[in-house]
């Protein structure tokens, strides 16, 4: 698997696969064109498959009394595949002495599952995505940039401060950017450049194209095989789940009525 490939090399052989002349000096007016569209192939494929060999986990320890917290910087919103949670005590100098096995948190949090009250406490057992909004200015702004919720809120032990909660996010690294000629690409360089290749032909009515898009469906699904990667099934607004195939369902959340805070 083709994978570090600079931007630079990903512009010759896309030439080479439209059949444009590989003099860098012929075509330089399209240059911007053809990085977008590069960097938006691998984008895409990014986006669609859970890739193996990216997946990532992030340990992020939780402090008693607060429920909002910022994701991790390896770990935005659209890499998260599922979370973890484990109980842990600390020693005094902060180093995790002992465990609890990990269990998973539901993701989702329904608007009649929140107190008017004073909030719920205890170990956490859902988590869900927190848009906050700017309403300082003649217009409403919405942070692109949100945060993690938990329910119930993680429980302050004024008895036992050393006893606390970690989450574990597991996931997929970050996409790195394709825009300088150095840039390298961290998926198969052949499935980005044959998918470009099929979309750029396309755009010039080429016949070459339904060809050129049948062999990079025949690569990736070949490439998806050998590596185990598959499809990505985020969490959807009628749905029930957030995560990806799940042959055991083990991870597989519950409907919403399953928690509701005392």
């Amino acid at each position: 698997m083709p994978l570090g490939v600079t931007l630079l090399e990903l512009r010759r052989e896309l030439r080479a696969e439209t059949g444009t002349s590989l003099n860098p000096l012929q075509g330089v007016q399209a240059q911007e064109t053809i990085d977008l569209l590069l960097a938006r192939q691998q984008r895409e494929l990014w986006d669609a498959y859970n890739w193996q060999h990216l997946k990532i986990w992030v340990d992020v320890p939780l402090t008693g009394g607060q429920a909002v917290y910022s994701y991790p910087k390896e770990m935005a919103f659209d890499q998260i595949v599922r979370v973890y949670i484990s109980q842990v005590t600390r020693d005094a100098a902060d180093v995790i002495t002992s465990a609890s096995s990990w269990s998973p948190l539901v993701y989702g949090i329904k608007a009649f599952m929140m107190h008017l009250g004073p909030t719920s406490t205890g170990k956490p057992v859902r988590w869900s995505n927190v848009a906050s909004i700017d309403t300082t200015g003649p217009v409403p702004i919405t942070n692109p940039v949100g945060q993690f919720q938990l329910l119930p809120m993680p429980d302050d032990n004024v008895a036992h401060p050393e006893q606390g909660y970690v989450l574990r996010f597991e996931g997929q690294a970050p996409l790195s950017p394709l825009v300088a000629p150095t840039d390298s690409c961290i998926l198969d360089s052949k499935a980005i450049v044959l998918f470009a290749a099929a979309e750029m032909l396309a755009t010039q009515k080429s016949e070459a194209a339904p060809m050129k898009l049948t062999k990079a469906q025949n690569y990736l699904r070949r490439l998806l095989a050998d590596q185990g990667a598959d499809k990505r099934a985020n969490y959807n607004m009628g749905g029930v789940f957030r995560g990806g195939n799940d042959p055991d369902k083990s991870m597989r959340t519950t409907r919403y009525v399953d928690y509701v805070p005392n």
